[in-house]
């Protein structure tokens, strides 16, 4: 929890001004049951107006300062806990994209969603009510204790068990609810868990006539959910008539022991009322100070799972890393991988190698470990057994970084950000000619569609890519990949989209102009990769084949079996 407490460094004042002025607003109500009492005591008895009006001035004026004093600490209370917040929120979206691939598959997306907007809300809900309450609600008890004691010592015995009951109440409710607290922070990242894989996959959903079982899963998820709340709300719920049954039993107890000592002249009636006054004000404050501790309570679980988060190492992308020579640009030897948290291996005893600047082809069937193969060569995850490595002009790469600058992927997905065409090209980089992004595009087969938009290079790309065809995304994504040539360039499965004329003049076009740049193209169509230079089959995992297209052709079964489901024998 330490590195959360620096977030308080730019708020000290607003930290220390908010519960001042609460403190304030404490001391100027402990001030009203006394003038009360002396209202009742001596200026009605009295039948003096004057002095009867100087004390609803003073209580007016006590009143009105209190509003001042409220709103203030409100003001400096309210900033400290959003100023606090924002600065967290930003520190952790950076950790979060920092954070290697295992450790953001291990905490899972929708966790670190919620972690990211929920729980971080909740902190700034404890923060804001910790600031108001933690010393205005001890002040009117311990306050209102120590001014009934100036007025009868014999009834403050009762103020003191009745606080000291209630305390343990508090206490007991809120260790039965921090774990019930826990369990639904899960509970939530279940849900977004769920609803995001139900809107990402709706097409599906609908195309297989899923919605009712889908609607059924997420029911029984928010039936899960809404037990855990009600079990927490039953909980909760007991403070309160717990806390004015203690309080009102004590109540009956201070005006009987009152009237008896009236009786004796041992009390007088304006100061039974200030009694009186003084213990609903205690009433108050622990009720309030109920809510803080359940607030607290959320945002302590809250504030340990973004700790969690924090507690994580950062991907040192700057490592060096052990540079090897070789006169090849991609070598895998005896590689073997599998998933964080995976039950069997996503890859199994990999072996194969190409020159630089050749054409590599992968293909398999669904699950066969295509995309896992692609994701160790970008480096986003660690083989745990063999090695896979890539050269350029005999060396390999130093650092993380530079290795994956030397990769460029186009993914099965076609992804583009709101914006326009230009800034989706550069994504980032700098010192870029118009030049060089027109010969992406010619590239990628995507300067004639750009050219009909009136925009060109600076169309508007609405979110996702929304206002262009599947194949004019996937087009813009390659392009994208070209832009900054590197010495390898993959393209997994990023050609579905496109017909087969077009996808011919995108290999012609990458082999021509792209020279010396090593091609790995991960596909499901054999006419595709008909002109690799090597192509890898894969199947659950394990390498079925490694050899040119002919070659497979007359000996790999399972090859064979692709092929021929997508041509007629007789065809070749």
């Amino acid at each position: 929890m330490k590195q959360l407490s620096q977030y308080f460094k730019g708020y000290l004042k607003e930290t220390f001004f908010g519960p001042l002025f609460k403190l304030l607003e404490a001391s100027f109500e402990l001030l009203v049951p006394i003038i009360i009492a002396r209202i009742v005591d001596q200026v009605i008895p009295h039948e003096n107006k004057g002095q009867l009006g100087l004390m609803i001035v003073i209580l007016f004026g006590l009143a009105l300062i209190g509003i001042t004093v409220s709103l203030s600490a409100q003001y400096f209370s309210s900033k400290a806990a959003v100023g606090y917040t924002k600065q967290l929120t930003k520190d952790l979206y950076q950790k979060i994209i920092r954070l290697s691939k295992e450790d953001r598959d291990e905490l899972t997306t929708s966790s670190l969603v919620t972690r990211l907007t929920s729980d971080t809300y909740q902190i700034q809900t404890g923060i804001n009510q910790f600031l108001r309450l933690f010393l205005r609600a001890p002040i009117i008890v311990f306050g209102a204790i120590i001014m009934s004691f100036t007025i009868s010592p014999k009834m403050t015995l009762w103020f003191l068990g009745m606080v000291v009951i209630l305390f343990i109440i508090v206490f007991t409710m809120s260790r039965l609810l921090a774990p019930v607290y826990s369990q639904i922070r899960k509970e939530t990242d279940k849900i977004v868990n769920q609803t995001r894989e139900q809107m990402q996959g709706m097409r599906v959903i609908r195309a297989f006539g899923q919605i009712h079982r889908e609607e059924n899963q997420f029911k029984n998820l928010n039936n899960d959910y809404t037990d855990l709340q009600l079990h927490a709300g039953r909980l909760s719920s007991l403070v309160t008539p717990m806390t004015y049954l203690v309080v009102n039993l004590t109540l009956i107890a201070v005006i009987w022991q009152g009237n008896l000592q009236i009786a004796h002249n041992g009390l007088s009636q304006g100061m039974l009322i200030a009694l009186v006054n003084y213990l609903l004000q205690i009433l108050t404050e622990l009720l309030k100070m109920t809510m803080l501790v359940t607030s607290l309570n959320q945002s302590f679980i809250s504030a340990q799972r973004i700790t969690e988060v924090f507690d994580k190492t950062n991907e040192d992308v700057d490592a060096k890393i052990d540079t090897k020579m070789s006169d090849q640009g991609l070598v895998v030897n005896h590689l073997s991988f599998t998933y964080p948290l995976a039950a069997e291996p996503a890859l199994n005893n990999l072996n194969f190698s190409i020159a630089p600047g050749q054409f590599l082809g992968i293909i398999g069937g669904t699950g066969s470990g295509k995309s896992s193969v692609v994701q160790l060569i970008n480096h986003l995850y660690t083989p745990q057994n063999g090695t896979l490595s890539i050269f350029k002009d005999g060396k390999s790469p130093e650092s993380i970084r530079e290795w994956r600058n030397w990769v460029r992927t186009v993914p099965q997905k076609a992804e583009l950000f709101q914006g326009t065409i230009r800034s989706n090209l550069l994504l980032g980089l700098e010192n870029v000619s118009e030049d060089t992004l027109w010969e992406a595009l010619d590239i990628a087969q995507a300067s004639d569609f750009v050219k009909e938009k009136d925009g060109q290079l600076d169309t508007v790309v609405e979110a996702f890519g929304r206002n262009f065809s599947g194949g004019q995304r996937q087009r813009l994504t390659i392009a994208r990949a070209i832009v900054q040539k590197a010495p390898f360039l993959i393209l997994d499965d990023s050609t579905s989209a496109l017909d087969y004329l077009t996808e011919a003049k995108l290999l012609t076009a990458i082999s021509e102009k792209l020279k010396g740049t090593s091609l790995i193209m991960v596909s499901q169509r054999t006419n595709s990769l008909k002109h690799a230079d090597k192509i890898l089959v894969l199947d659950k995992g394990y390498q079925v084949g490694f050899d040119t297209h002919k070659a497979l052709l007359e000996s790999n079964d399972l090859y064979q079996s692709i092929h021929y489901s997508q041509h007629r024998k007789a065809d070749d």
